[in-house]
This record gives structure tokens, C-alpha cells and sequence, in this order.
């Protein structure tokens, strides 16, 4: 009886997650700002959006791919859309409100934030040394006080608009990972910060839908090239490296369905998520066979 109860459930759950019940026509002329838009995962999230009909600001540090980036959205949308950059850094906190502000200009308001930028850093040994400790504030800042403050201030136009926030995280967020100790930690500081603003938004029956997005390895260049560099040629060959422009789109469509997580591959990120708790010290021996330390 339990293994047929638990058959059940599992179904469930999975068809819940392979189901897709996507509208296109709920992005359309949707207002949208992307951070970490200038490569990788956010350059194809805002191309996907401009293909879908949406009016999409962007934002990152370096302008002339910002300005690439945007003239390309406008070749895969239509003269009716708003498209456009704001240059940013966002280690200056400071530049998190004016963001905003320019945004919301740009587009007449705001529906969707897609949060999505990280502060790049080698794989390494986590040693406590001095290099060690002053990546604590630089992570610290972009990885996880950024994301709050943009969030904080676009709350006023996402509660006008019944909106979304979309956060771009990780399985690293999930279940620490070797050579990336403080990326990890930033993403944990993630999900505990936007698990809770999610249930202080229900609780005020304010009606802005919050979204987890936990990838596991995505093949953008920087990711790539910095496992690469850093030896790790077995996790390569073990573990697939999804395409950039398949989980940009299924990030916006989990955006748009306004679920609560979504996991990205399904398969093997979801079971780890849930292993964590359940087995531990499996998740983390598994994670030891597929790393290997050169350094």
C-alpha cells in the first residue's frame, strides 16, 4: 500500500513539473527588467522575452554589450516594444535604486524583475587566507544585498501591477558546493531572504508572486570555461551541461505561472534538493566523486 501511495505521489509531483501549461500571450506587453543581462543566462532571458512580445530594460556593468545585446532584442521584437539598458554596477549598492528608477521610467512601470546577476570569481581552495576573506564583502554585496534592495525598491511598482520577482539561484543554494564556499552561501542567503518576503507578501494578501529558479550546471562560457581552468574535466564529462537558451526560457515560464520553485534539469537538480535533507552524507559524498581537486 505505501510503495503504491508513494508511486502516486511521485507522479504527481513529476507531472506537476513536466506539464507545460505556458500562455505565451501572458508575456506580451508585459514590462520587464533583467539584470545580469549583458551575457549568459540574462542575455538570453531578455532575448526570449523580446521574442515573446514583452518591453524589456537590462542592465549590467558593461555598456557596449548591454547596447549589443539590446540592438538584437529589437531585431527579434517589434516596433511596438520598449527596449533598453541602464549601466550598472552593483557592487556600488547605491546604483540598486537608480536602476529602478530608470526602469520604470523606461517602461511606464513594472510587471517582472528578473534577478539574475553574480559577481564572477575563480574556483578555489577555501583556505581562510587573506584573498579569501576580501571576497566576503564583494559576494556579499552583488550576490545577495543587490537582489534585496532591487527587489525592495521595485515592490511599490510590482504591488500596482500584481507583478512578479523572479530570482535566478542555484543548487548551490540548496546543497553546498566545493570551490565555491561563498558563492554558496550567497545563494543560501537567497532562498532564506525571498522564502520569507514570499510568505510576508501572502500574509498582506499582496498579490506579487515570487520565484525561485535552482539550476544546476548551465553551460554559459564563464561557467564553463572557469571548470575548465580549474581541472574539473570529469564533472564535465559526468554531468550535462544545459543550454543557456533552454533554461532562459524555462525561467520565464515558470515566471509566468507564478510557481513558487522552479528546479532546472528536473532531473538530477530536484531529487538532490530534496536528498539533501533526506541523505545528507550521500549528497555530499556524490558531490566529492564528481569534483576532483588539481590544486
Amino acid at each position: 500500500m505505501f510503495k503504491k501511495l508513494l508511486a502516486v505521489l511521485i507522479g504527481l509531483v513529476l507531472g506537476y513539473w513536466l506539464i507545460d501549461d505556458f500562455n505565451p500571450e501572458s508575456v506580451k506587453g508585459k514590462r520587464v527588467l533583467v539584470t545580469g543581462a549583458s551575457t549568459g543566462i540574462g542575455e538570453q532571458i531578455a532575448y526570449h522575452y523580446a521574442k515573446l512580445g514583452a518591453n524589456v530594460v537590462i542592465t549590467a556593468r558593461r555598456e557596449k554589450r548591454l547596447q549589443e545585446v539590446v540592438a538584437k532584442c529589437r531585431e527579434y521584437g517589434s516596433g511596438n516594444q520598449v527596449f533598453g539598458y541602464v549601466p550598472a554596477d552593483m557592487l556600488q549598492l547605491n546604483n540598486t535604486e537608480h536602476v529602478i528608477k530608470e526602469a520604470v521610467e523606461l517602461l511606464g512601470g513594472l510587471d517582472i524583475i528578473v534577478l539574475n546577476h553574480i559577481i564572477l570569481l575563480d574556483l578555489g581552495v577555501w583556505t581562510g587566507s587573506q584573498h579569501n576573506v576580501s571576497l566576503v564583502d564583494k559576494v556579499t554585496k552583488v550576490n545577495y544585498q543587490s537582489y534585496v534592495y532591487l527587489a525592495s525598491y521595485a515592490l511599490p511598482h510590482l504591488e500596482k501591477s500584481k507583478g512578479s520577482i523572479i530570482v535566478v539561484s542555484s543548487l548551490a543554494g540548496k546543497l553546498g558546493q566545493p570551490f565555491v564556499s561563498i558563492y554558496s552561501g550567497s545563494k543560501f542567503a537567497l532562498d532564506g531572504f525571498f522564502g520569507g518576503l514570499r510568505q510576508e507578501l501572502l500574509l498582506r494578501n499582496c498579490d506579487i508572486s515570487v520565484t525561485t529558479c535552482v539550476l544546476g550546471l548551465i553551460g554559459t562560457d564563464n561557467a564553463i570555461g572557469q571548470l575548465r581552468d580549474f581541472g574539473q574535466t570529469f564533472l564535465l564529462a559526468f554531468v550535462k551541461a544545459e543550454s543557456p537558451s533552454d533554461t532562459a526560457l524555462a525561467i520565464i515560464k515558470a515566471g509566468a505561472r507564478r510557481v513558487r520553485q522552479m528546479y532546472y534539469p528536473l532531473i538530477p537538480v530536484y531529487p538532490m534538493t530534496l536528498f539533501r535533507d533526506w541523505f545528507p552524507e550521500t549528497c555530499e559524498y556524490f558531490n566529492r566523486i564528481v569534483y576532483t581537486l588539481n590544486s
